[in-house]
């Protein structure tokens, strides 16, 4: 008896436990707000990195390095993620 349940014991932690680990992702899709959960801290720190990369893009722009039509979609591509962090913090 002892020998059955340890031979089935093996063998789901050995092929059940890894299929189940690869599935899982997509099915925590369905669950996004579980899987989305970000802290205040986090949240203020994207925001903080934003913020720097913003200032880079423009200092590679007075530099020469990027066109107009470069910066200005980064720029607005960067400020709508900053926004969007924003808003997650104020319903915070």
């Amino acid at each position: 008896m002892i020998d059955f349940l340890t031979n089935y014991f093996f063998t789901f932690i050995i092929f059940v436990l890894p299929i189940i680990y690869v599935v899982q992702p997509f099915f925590m899709e369905k669950f996004g707000a579980i899987v989305s959960f970000e802290s205040t801290g986090v949240l203020k720190r994207k925001k903080i990195i934003l913020y720097r990369q913003i200032k880079e893009l423009e200092m590679e722009y007075d530099i020469g390095n990027l066109e107009r039509k470069d910066f200005s979609n980064r720029r607005a591509e960067l400020k709508r993620e900053v926004s969007l962090i924003i808003n997650k913090l104020k319903k915070k």
